[in-house]
């Protein structure tokens, strides 16, 4: 007799752990719109060697390609001389795949490489020296970006879950949560 008078609270409690289940966030969304402001912050960007010269890298486009788990960014650069005041363009397009940093709960950039650049406005043979140096430092700026970094009540939301993988979708960046390790 006790048992069956236990058995409708048990099925309440049961009932009330599974719906705690159900509304545990299971992935986390960045939105496109989310990542454009965060690359705004960081752009234009401008730099110089010396008093030599200097280079501006304009606003990137950004494009989500789910297809291969990447992001791709294409903007101008602007390089002057400053003692000829010579100048030169660049159109660079740089793609990277996502990582998690769990030291300050954030997405970053990983794997920089650059897809295409082209450079206008440079004699013939100093246009491939600057085309491989502006590859390399468009690359060595983006490599380890911060794109988004989650606020604690954001993961704290997920009940116990840990980051898990990444995946670029049509709309952004969905992060999956997964049980934590034991």
């Amino acid at each position: 007799m006790r048992i069956r008078s236990l058995f409708p609270w048990c099925l309440l409690l049961l009932a009330a752990l599974l719906s705690a289940c159900a509304t545990l966030p299971r992935e986390v969304e960045v939105s496109r719109a989310q990542l454009e402001a965060a690359l705004a912050r960081r752009f234009p960007f401008e730099a110089g060697a010396g008093g030599l010269f200097s280079a501006r890298a304009g606003v990137p486009r950004l494009e989500l390609l789910p297809a291969d788990n990447r992001v791709r960014l294409a903007f101008g650069i602007d390089a002057t001389e400053r003692v000829t005041r010579s100048s030169a363009h660049a159109d660079v397009a740089l793609s990277f795949g996502l990582r998690y940093e769990p030291a300050d709960a954030s997405i970053r950039a990983t794997q920089v490489r650059t897809e295409d650049l082209s450079v206008q406005g440079l004699p013939a043979g100093w246009r491939e020296m600057f085309r491989v140096a502006a590859g390399l430092v468009a690359e060595e700026m983006l490599e380890d970006a911060v794109l988004h970094t989650f606020r604690p009540e954001d993961l704290a939301r997920a009940g116990g879950l840990r980051p898990g993988s990444i995946r670029v979708t049509r709309t952004g960046v969905r992060m999956e949560l997964v049980p934590a390790s034991p």
